[in-house]
């Protein structure tokens, strides 16, 4: 019999910011990191100083020319996407059709570290983005049972 206290489990939205902010302290040049959805809605953030809501807002308009383009060219679905800037640059990666990471750099980070950092994030995150985080993520709430 344990006597010890019990600590609370964590959500898995306290799991995903935590992975976000585990990211962005730790990926030198990093400045913002954010779960966006697709449709322009900022679904999780790494710290309350990040613009999460401008950035699900460009998200929603590159992912839309980035379908533009894969129909014109036939080239599957969008991956990842830089916008490189005098300043930064803008890293988008999909998660799924409904949701991308978003993240901007500092103009003297080293674009290949805060890359492979934000491939493993989401390689790790896509799990942890299930249909009830999804519910918890846009304040809907869940039923107790799912059919």
């Amino acid at each position: 019999m344990s006597t010890g206290t019990r600590t609370p489990e964590s959500t898995p939205m306290q799991r995903l910011r935590w992975l976000l902010s585990d990211v962005l302290m730790s990926t030198p040049g990093l400045r913002s990191l954010a779960l966006v959805s697709t449709d322009g809605l900022p679904l999780a953030a790494a710290d309350e100083h990040s613009p999460a809501e401008e950035l699900a807002t460009l998200t929603a308009g590159l992912v839309a020319l980035s379908g533009g383009l894969s129909k014109l060219l036939d080239l599957g679905g969008l991956r990842r996407t830089m916008v490189t800037l005098h300043e930064g640059t803008l890293i988008l990666m999909s998660i799924d059709e409904t949701a991308c990471l978003a993240a901007y750099t500092s103009a003297d980070a080293d674009l290949s570290v805060a890359g492979y950092q934000l491939t493993r994030l989401v390689e790790r995150a896509g799990h942890v983005l299930t249909t009830q985080l999804r519910r918890e993520l846009r304040g809907v709430p869940g039923q107790e049972t799912d059919r």
